[in-house]
């Protein structure tokens, strides 16, 4: 009797590698489908995205466009053949191994109902037909994954971008300052200011300046000293041209582990350094998109998109007061629309 239960346990764990070997050549020709599929739903849905966030006015990344159409393009020409591959060699195998696996529950059944003899003989069979299966799924699901794998890779750097163009416009759209008509949003990312009075908010990148909005709680209504009533408002905390910052550097910025980003601003605006708590992935988007816009790359992006030609910076050699003709010498930051002249007090309009 111990001889048939050992027996009888050895089949059982035959079996379950051969269903194993069975779901592991399924899994891989669903992969195949799943990723051709998610292709297409993507690649069907970007160039419609792209429309909507520069229809909202957001106009930075030129390189969307001809990104977007390159990608669909190469798609239109290249599905065909990877589509025709996968029903010629993934779909027939997934057939073989679902027969297979009818197989494999009537093998069941046979030990089950202690044919051991039998159920042996058939298992030596589906042993070797199940992984020959998974082999075969297995080496042409490589052929075709490895070009979904490329586009899947530039699907994704490009879904990451317009999400934050998406992420960016609905920040911009809540936020209690207005744009100038010469403005255009680049960044807008929560975070948590971690100096002063240390607010929750966000951080706003335009092509000429950043702005830090905090939301603050304002009390409405008290009784005996308590607040009965309150409302959280958004005040802007910073408002600098973008050229008064110097540097954005990415670092710890608490006790623990915690990532986030450091602006410094230059030295003569008394400022110093601001930490901001942010996402690890979002201190990287905040570098990246500061060097992007300080650059002048945004400014000749958002022309582009918008058929307009990039503003030349004014320079201190030729700028004088209309006031008093005096000569304005100092530093003009990047994004600054005025500056006061030092000796009479005008204003004096840069754009």
């Amino acid at each position: 009797m111990a001889q048939f239960d050992h027996e009888r346990d050895f089949l059982y764990s035959r079996v379950r590698t051969i269903e194993s070997d069975l779901s592991g050549a399924s899994s891989t020709v669903d992969n195949v489908r799943s990723k051709l599929a998610s292709i297409d739903a993507a690649l069907a849905s970007l160039p419609s995205r792209l429309m909507t966030v520069r229809s909202r006015g957001y106009a930075a990344l030129a390189y969307l466009e001809k990104s977007v159409e390159k990608l669909c393009t190469r798609w239109a020409e290249t599905a065909p053949r990877l589509k025709q591959a996968y029903a010629e060699t993934l779909e027939p195998l997934a057939a073989r191994a679902r027969m297979l696996e009818a197989d494999v529950r009537r093998l069941r059944l046979e030990i089950d109902a202690g044919n051991l003899f039998l159920a042996q003989s058939r298992a030596g069979t589906l042993s070797i037909e199940a992984s020959t299966v998974r082999a075969q799924a297995v080496s042409e699901a490589a052929r075709i994954s490895g070009s979904l794998n490329e586009f899947a890779s530039s699907i994704d750097a490009l879904d990451r971008d317009l999400k934050m163009a998406e992420k960016t416009l609905a920040l911009f759209a809540q936020a209690s300052f207005q744009l100038s008509q010469q403005e255009s949003p680049v960044l807008a990312i929560e975070g948590k200011m971690l100096s002063g009075e240390k607010l929750e908010g966000t951080l706003y990148f335009t092509n000429q300046r950043f702005i830090f909005e905090g939301l603050k709680e304002v009390v409405l209504e008290k009784r005996l000293f308590i607040a009965t009533k309150k409302k959280t408002e958004r005040t802007v905390v910073i408002q600098q041209p973008i050229g008064a910052l110097a540097e954005v550097t990415k670092g710890r910025v608490g006790l623990v582990a915690w990532t986030g980003v450091y602006l410094r601003f230059k030295p003569e605006l008394q400022l110093g350094e601001v930490p901001f708590d942010v996402k690890d992935w979002e201190a990287d988007v905040i570098t990246r998109f500061f060097k992007y816009i300080i650059g002048g790359e945004a400014d000749s992006d958002i022309a582009a998109v918008k058929g307009t030609t990039v503003a030349k910076e004014p320079t201190a050699k030729v700028l004088r007061c209309p006031n008093c003709s005096a000569p304005y010498t100092d530093e003009i930051l990047k994004g600054q629309t005025t500056v006061q002249c030092k000796y009479c007090g005008a204003t004096i309009l840069l754009q």
